[in-house]
Order: C-alpha cells, then sequence, then structure tokens
C-alpha cells in the first residue's frame, strides 16, 4: 500500500455515509419512475436516451458538484492542486497500473461467473434495466447522448464515493471503510432492480478495496470507466436482454 501522505479528512460514521448514498439513490429513482417516462411521453424521447439525460442532469452532475464542492470545504488552503490531492487524483505509478489490470481481470471473471450461474439458475435473467433495452446496432443519436453519462457517471461516482467520501470512512472505519462503502454502492443501484446489483456485485465490492488499498482514485476512475464503456457496448448490441 502506498504511504499516505495527504492530511486526515474529517471522519464520517456509517448513518451519516447511509445518508449521503440514500438521498442521491432517491434522485435516481426519481430520474428512473418520473424523468424517463415523462420524457418518453411528452417528446417520444426513447427510455434509453431518456435515461442517458435524466441520469446526467438529475443524478451524476450533482454527485459530481456535490463531491467536489464538499471536498473544496475541507480544504485549510483551497487550490486546484490541494483539491486534487484531497480526491486523491494521482498520477498512476506502476503498482497501480497492476492493480488496475489485475482489478479489470478479476472483476469481469467474477461478472461472468455471476452472468453464467445467474442465467444457470433461471435462463431468463436479464442483467439489464427495462429503460437501457435497445435494439441491437449503431446508433449515432444513442452514442451521443451516452457520452455525457459517461463522464459524469465515472467522475461523478469516482470523485464523490471514493474520491470525498472513502478517505472520510477511512478516518472512522480504518482499514475496513472499503466494505461499506462497496455495499452501499451497491445498494444505491436498488431502483435498477436486484438482478443488476447482482452483477454489479463484483465491482461494487472490489473497485472501493483496491481505491483504498492503493489510494488513488484514478485508479477506480479507470476501472469505473473500463467496466461501464463494456457495459455500453453489452447494452447497444442486444446481449443484455
Amino acid at each position: 500500500m502506498q504511504a499516505q501522505t495527504e492530511a486526515t479528512p474529517p471522519p464520517i460514521g456509517l448513518a451519516a455515509s447511509t445518508s449521503m448514498f440514500g438521498a442521491f439513490s432517491i434522485l435516481l429513482w426519481l430520474a428512473i419512475m418520473a424523468a424517463i417516462p415523462w420524457l418518453r411521453d411528452a417528446f417520444g424521447i426513447s427510455p434509453i436516451i431518456g435515461w442517458y439525460v435524466s441520469g446526467t442532469a438529475f443524478v451524476l452532475v450533482p454527485m459530481l458538484i456535490f463531491g467536489c464542492l464538499m471536498a473544496w470545504r475541507e480544504l485549510p488552503e483551497r487550490s486546484l492542486s490541494s483539491l486534487r490531492k484531497r480526491l486523491r487524483l494521482n498520477t498512476m505509478n506502476r503498482g497501480d497500473v497492476t492493480w488496475t489490470i489485475g482489478g479489470l481481470f478479476a472483476i469481469a471473471a467474477a461478472t461472468t461467473a455471476i452472468l453464467t450461474l445467474a442465467r444457470y439458475v433461471d435462463p431468463h435473467f436479464r442483467p439489464a434495466p427495462w429503460f437501457m433495452l435497445h435494439p441491437p446496432g449503431w446508433s449515432t443519436s444513442v452514442f451521443a447522448a451516452w457520452i455525457p453519462l459517461f463522464v459524469s457517471n465515472i467522475l461523478g461516482e469516482e470523485l464523490c464515493w471514493r474520491g470525498y467520501l472513502l478517505p472520510r470512512q477511512e478516518a472512522a472505519l480504518g482499514r475496513t471503510a472499503w466494505l461499506p462503502n462497496g455495499i452501499l454502492w451497491c445498494l444505491f443501484h436498488w431502483s435498477f432492480g436486484w438482478p443488476i446489483m447482482l452483477t454489479l456485485l463484483p465491482i461494487t465490492l472490489l473497485l472501493p478495496w483496491i481505491v483504498q488499498r492503493r489510494r488513488n482514485t484514478s485508479v477506480g476512475v479507470i476501472i469505473h470507466g473500463v467496466f461501464n464503456a463494456a457495459g455500453f457496448i453489452v447494452a447497444t448490441s442486444g446481449a443484455g436482454t
């Protein structure tokens, strides 16, 4: 593990952590249950594009802003360099690269195992929510709508959950902080349905563990980015159905 060089942030316990995840999970639920149907019925926007638009505007961008502003408030001397250090957006070294590659393989293997077992038990198991269903094939409009969500999703979740919150959880919970961070991250997706939560278990548990071990949010950004890009390919290819 890399040596800790950043100042210790104020601790945050399980109750406050749960409240933080819970607040954004409600925004996620509202985007899915209210915004997507409204965009579909009022403007004829397909659910998948409605998700990309509403998820970006109502959940992920606010999460990104919240994480950065809260971290900014903690800084004794406010500058972009200090904010980057507080969020642990460190340059990747050889060890970080090794753990990133290993983490990607481990998450891919575990996710594949879960999907294989789930589909053996239930051949109709579907690892994609209803609003992500999309006819197979390339769509320029879907891709264009996905890009803002991709960027805000990776930066929003990683800078908020891992960059801002995880160090505070470490200050309160020590070496086991990654576990509640990961469990709460998984539960954050409750409005997606249990099949998606089951599918997300490997990344929601392994990614926080690796980030805490490396003390580098950049590792989480890369792992999360690769995983989500693969998910987009699955969704647009129709494999998730």
